[in-house]
């Protein structure tokens, strides 16, 4: 079977109370690409995720965001859920991960309040992107252009909105990226955007 992805390593950068449908649907969606997904936590041990209506399943962490550098990995998919985009802003470590994909023209994936972490970092000049309503007026605020669509390809960057009607499509639509830029670098990041119609 082909794997277009065997030999990438994924970084998923999480804190407790991130969301457990986006991590298990693209962890479903990517099973066939062979890339090896790893999971960047604030500390090691167990990230706790949050279901939707409560705390959810525990997942071990492979590594320690104070510890972690993203020269060590291939690709980055930062999943929705407040409490942890939260947890992860009140670090430097964060702005430092998440900035050294974006500089170097690594892809990464930010699900719904995810895109919160971008601004945080301060790393989206030139972007466009989609993403949870909360953030329009501070992406805005900071120059980046906001598109209405569900979720947006600008450059090596996807952002959009992960909800349960969204959710499914989205996630498919992040192996699709994923796997054309492992590929053919050069054909998603030379353009603009894709904007995607709901």
């Amino acid at each position: 079977m082909n794997k277009p992805l065997l030999g990438q390593k994924i970084a998923v950068l999480v804190a407790n109370g991130f969301s457990e449908k986006d991590l298990t649907l693209t962890q479903k969606a990517m099973m066939h690409t062979g890339a090896n997904m790893r999971i960047v936590g604030m500390d090691h041990g167990l990230v706790n995720s949050w279901n939707g209506e409560g705390w959810g399943l525990n997942f071990a962490s492979d590594q320690a965001l104070s510890r972690a550098l993203s020269a060590d990995f291939d690709m980055l998919i930062v999943p929705g859920g407040q409490r942890s985009i939260e947890k992860l802003e009140l670090t430097a470590h964060t702005r430092r991960f998440l900035s050294g994909f974006v500089e170097t023209d690594k892809p990464v994936v930010l699900f719904e309040e995810a895109l919160g972490l971008l601004l945080f970092a301060e790393c989206a000049d030139g972007l466009t992107v989609a993403g949870g309503d909360g953030l329009r007026d501070r992406a805005e605020g900071q120059g980046v252009a906001w598109s209405e669509a569900p979720y947006v390809i600008s450059r090596n960057v996807m952002s959009g909105v992960s909800v349960e009607e969204t959710r499914e499509e989205f996630t498919a639509a992040v192996a699709e990226f994923l796997i054309h830029y492992g590929q053919d670098v050069d054909n998603v990041s030379g353009g603009m955007l894709e904007p995607v119609a709901a």
